[in-house]
């Protein structure tokens, strides 16, 4: 895949990962019932895990992924000399997402007892941004838009 049909990924993802993220913050302000097959995800919602410094996980996780998503766009506009500092903090931040969704994970499984699809949703994006981005990462053509080229 090249790099500039990666980067179209990254960002499809990321806004994937986005509406994902704020339904889950929208739900948990709300203090709405969450539209799930099972009752894990308002079981996870409930959870005192699901906040951080007073602060729903869900909010990070849209500041996460519209940030994403943010560089995913600015990437092609960068002058040549900065391209490899974005897939720096490309990978970086795809990293870091990837970290706390396996933290996450870990306490829905063995500290929560219950499974929310939409959690595991955003688990599966964060962990494919964090392989996309690793693999942008590796390549070292400049990213250019095709009149560019």
């Amino acid at each position: 895949m090249n790099s500039i049909r990666m980067n179209r990924v990254m960002f499809a993802l990321a806004v994937a990962g986005l509406i994902v993220a704020s339904l889950l913050w929208y739900w948990h302000v709300q203090n709405a019932e969450i539209p799930c097959t099972n009752a894990g995800c308002d079981r996870v919602a409930q959870h005192p895990a699901s906040r951080l410094l007073g602060i729903p996980t869900a909010a990070y996780g849209t500041l996460f992924y519209l940030s994403f998503a943010l560089l995913c766009a600015l990437r092609p506009s960068v002058p040549a000399e900065y391209q490899r500092l974005v897939a720096h903090l490309l990978l970086l931040w795809g990293t870091v997402g990837f970290v706390v969704s396996v933290y996450l994970t870990y306490l829905e499984l063995f500290v929560i007892h219950a499974i929310c699809q939409w959690c595991v949703a955003s688990a599966i994006i964060a962990t494919a941004l964090f392989v996309l981005s690793w693999l942008a990462w590796r390549q070292p053509q400049l990213l250019t838009i095709p009149s560019e080229a």
